[in-house]
């Protein structure tokens, strides 16, 4: 199904485009807003369950893998506020 590709690929560009974000978020230099990134984390991951159950295997794991990145950002983000205060 066509679908599958065109939301897998719009997802793992998503995911790319956060690559520089986490590299700040990683190395300290700024802080995510912990609700947007955890809210954001979750919404991924039950995409990708709906796809799972869809049997869109690709997108499945393209909102695995944007989701990850999400997830890497709140952690690191929830790290680094409590560093600053």
């Amino acid at each position: 199904m066509w679908q599958d590709y065109v939301i897998a690929i719009v997802s793992v560009l998503f995911g790319f485009i956060l690559i520089p974000q986490l590299k700040d978020v990683w190395h300290g230099k700024t802080i995510l807003n912990i609700y947007t990134a955890g809210l954001t984390t979750i919404g991924l991951y039950i995409l990708g369950i709906t796809f799972f159950t869809l049997e869109m295997w690709i997108s499945f794991g393209a909102e695995l893998f944007s989701g990850t990145i999400w997830l890497l950002l709140f952690v690191l983000s929830v790290r680094n506020k409590k560093k600053k205060d």
